[in-house]
């Protein structure tokens, strides 16, 4: 099954049994666009928001495995959009931060013990953010082929 609606940045994909399930947060439609076409073609069910608060809804609604979350967003930032998460004791999902900060200014600004990972968008291929997510996952011992 494929599913493809550029307006809402919406794509999921069903393969096989492997059916774990990835938000991705982003703003820039290009970047959310290419990094879930990645994920699909690895096999991910792959749900996007491009701000918090549908985010914080797609959370709730679709409960998924691993959420990728830019920092920078209008209005809610990631920042927010954690806090939130983390607000659900009843079950921990793996968060990864996406951010353009260096190194230095991201763990100035961020809570690190409150996410699994973080990336600098810039420095990392859409293929090499889908192996961050595989390793997340299996750290978390939540299936991945």
């Amino acid at each position: 099954m494929f599913i493809y609606q550029l307006n809402k940045c919406y794509l999921k994909m069903k393969k096989g049994s492997k059916n774990i399930k990835v938000l991705i947060v982003e703003d820039n439609k290009n970047i959310c666009e290419m990094y879930a076409i990645t994920f699909m073609r690895k096999g991910f069910t792959v749900y996007t928001a491009s701000d918090g608060r549908s985010a914080l809804e797609k959370f709730r609604n679709k409960q998924p495995d691993l959420v990728l979350l830019d920092i920078m967003m209008p209005g809610m930032d990631g920042h927010q959009v954690l806090a939130e998460i983390r607000r659900d004791v009843s079950r921990y999902v793996p968060v990864i931060m996406l951010t353009n900060l260096d190194a230095t200014d991201f763990t100035r600004e961020s809570r690190l013990e409150h996410i699994d990972d973080y990336l600098v968008k810039s420095h990392f291929s859409p293929r090499e953010v889908v192996e961050k997510a595989q390793e997340v996952l299996r750290i978390n011992k939540i299936a991945v082929d």
